[in-house]
């Protein structure tokens, strides 16, 4: 199946095109309408990434980069150096450049917005259980989600190449058949989705994968069960060889909208479009007989970054969630120093991750422990 084919089936997937945990000291409301670069056809496609070199990832084991950070007073420390897992990583978009539809690699603001906003504040919750791999990747501009059925389309197609390239360049070199962890969020979780299907016909990726966190894009259940239904949900702590998945919104907010936007996906997909429930693994439980977990149980939230180079300690018991209708109801912690950004429909999209990041971290360690 040509690439684009697999994309153009994903469009109402992407809840937004520009992800990214923002800075405390930046903008705290929802950002503007992307811009929308020219004609893709018309456009001279970066120079694609030789994975080969250091320069084309995010993060390395082997590297002194932004996943090695953990927050001030952390009882688990970076522990890539002896650990026995691995994480690849994806991350959400940071590149809102009008000059192409897809990010060159040598774009080094982007790349330097990419390693503070994400790389220390998403994969790093990685390091504890996994050595981390993050490639660098000629990711879809912001605008992209908006514009899928045409262009955007188009420019996710041409970062999948670099993400399966990349992976395929770990499994060669680094994996030596140790169990891993596929984790992205936004266009990263897309791309795990995609990873997962070219992949998942090969019985040694199934026994090797820990478990696929696929966050801020829904994963319709029905669509698990028919693209990956040898991938079920991880329904405990400790479960392995499964799925799981969240999509934070504000406590109050209005879930109709989100439903039905899954309905509709649904239906054209299908031809049914009733029932269609987004998977919901709870963070603070990460046990789906537990759906709610109060804020008591929150075991750290990570606040805004004060520099580019280290990390703030968590804060304990500052919000609570729970699933409802396959969306997780998330408090919306007071103060204004969490960089907390609400999108449109009371989405906290942006900070699915960093309001929930001790608990995550604690989970990937034993959720490895269990592997093994």
């Amino acid at each position: 199946m040509a690439i684009f084919s697999v994309y153009r089936t994903l469009a109402a997937a992407l809840l937004i095109g520009a992800a990214g945990v923002a800075s405390a000291a930046a903008e705290s409301a929802a950002p503007a309408m992307p811009g929308k670069p020219g004609d893709f056809e018309l456009m001279q496609r970066p120079a694609p990434p030789d994975y080969a070199l250091q320069s084309s990832w995010a993060a390395l084991p082997t590297m002194t980069d932004a996943a090695d950070h953990v927050p001030a007073g952390a009882k688990l420390p970076d522990r890539q150096a002896i650990a026995r897992a691995d994480v690849f990583y994806i991350h959400p978009t940071t590149y809102r450049g009008l000059d192409n539809w897809n990010q060159s690699l040598d774009d080094a603001a982007t790349n330097k917005w990419t390693d503070e906003s994400v790389i220390a504040r998403q994969a790093a919750v990685f390091n504890a259980c996994c050595k981390i791999y993050a490639p660098r990747y000629r990711q879809a501009q912001s605008a992209a989600s908006s514009n899928f059925a045409a262009d955007g389309g188009k420019a996710y197609a041409l970062a999948y190449q670099d993400i399966r390239a990349a992976f395929r360049h770990y499994l060669q070199h680094w994996s030596n058949d140790r169990p891993f962890i596929l984790a992205g969020h936004s266009q990263g979780a897309l791309h795990v989705q995609t990873l997962l299907r070219e992949f998942g016909g090969d019985p040694k990726f199934r026994q090797q994968l820990i478990a696929a966190y696929v966050i801020g894009i829904p994963t319709l259940e029905s669509l698990r069960a028919a693209e990956t239904p040898w991938l079920p949900v991880c329904a405990r702590p400790t479960s392995t060889h499964c799925l799981l998945g969240w999509n934070a919104v504000k406590r109050d907010s209005d879930l109709a909208p989100f439903v039905a936007r899954n309905g509709a996906r649904q239906q054209q997909l299908t031809g049914d479009g009733t029932g269609a429930i987004s998977v919901c693994v709870n963070p603070l439980t990460f046990d789906l007989r537990k759906p709610a977990a109060p804020a008591a149980r929150n075991p750290g939230t990570l606040p805004g970054k004060p520099s580019s180079d280290t990390l703030p300690a968590t804060r304990l018991s500052v919000l609570g969630a729970a699933c409802d209708q396959g969306y997780l109801r998330t408090d919306v912690p007071a103060g204004d120093d969490y960089a907390t950004v609400l999108l449109p429909g009371g989405s906290l999209h942006f900070n699915e991750f960093d309001f929930f990041f001790d608990s995550i971290r604690a989970n990937a360690l034993r959720r490895v422990e269990s592997f093994r």
